[in-house]
């Protein structure tokens, strides 16, 4: 099986420093949160093979969410190879949370716009593993309409310890499962594995094991940090 495999990162400090790191997990590809230089990410990562993904929890207003889809669209113009979109719910917070009612036009208006500049490169949506479970407001028909990827975030340890039942192929099965109730086609579903600086190097090979049993090809890793193990890189590196 020829795999995939992106890195996820919250923020770094050196672009250079960043594709080393990405090279010791093996990465094929990274996906960098629009705060960075994605712009000159690209250039840098394509000069070493590797393919660049961006991704954003976008703003839940309609004017900082049309900028961030504005500049998705000039990412693409640049040699951005895709975009993955991450509505969350923040109960209390309008300026992010997604899981209220009344947001689907903008969802929509959001996703055909980068869609459309995508071409047919990658537009994917990350959110919770456990979709309309735990956010049962959240427009997710908007947003699967237009995906051609679909990322549940399918953690089993977080900062606040054990998510779910802290088993990574139970936490996989129990994404698609709950993904699909939402209205996500089966094929499009690849779970992400993470937190990678809470988990162990067996909890990684158990979920690559589960892709595998899923016929899962792409690995998504979330997300690099200095605080990530050797031992853990490393199982990425031979997932």
């Amino acid at each position: 099986m020829s795999r995939k495999k992106v890195l996820w990162v919250v923020h770094y400090d050196d672009v250079n420093g960043f594709l080393e790191s990405a090279r010791q997990y093996g990465a094929t590809g990274v996906a960098i949160h629009t705060d960075n230089d994605v712009r000159k990410a690209i250039d840098v990562f394509h000069a070493a093979g590797m393919a660049v993904y961006a991704w954003r929890r976008p703003s839940a207003l309609r004017d900082p969410a049309m900028r961030e889809a504005q500049g998705a669209v000039e990412l693409f113009a640049h040699g951005l190879d895709g975009y993955y979109v991450g509505p969350e719910g923040a109960p209390g917070q309008a300026t992010c949370d997604w899981d209220r009612p009344g947001l689907a036009d903008l969802a929509t208006s959001f996703c055909e716009t980068v869609s459309s500049a995508a071409n047919g490169r990658p537009f994917g949506v990350t959110s919770h593993y456990r979709a309309m479970a735990q956010h049962p407001h959240l427009p997710w028909a908007a947003f699967f309409a237009h995906a051609t990827v679909l990322l549940p975030l399918a953690c089993w340890r977080g900062a606040k310890g054990k998510v779910g039942h802290g088993d990574p192929a139970d936490t996989y099965a129990t994404s698609i499962r709950l993904w699909e109730a939402a209205g996500a086609e089966h094929d499009l579903i690849v779970p992400m594995a993470g937190e990678l600086d809470k988990v162990t190097a067996a909890e990684i090979t158990a979920y690559a094991a589960k892709a595998t049993s899923e016929g899962v090809e792409d690995l998504h890793f979330y997300a690099d940090r200095p605080s990530v193990k050797a031992a853990v890189r490393a199982a990425v590196r031979n997932a």
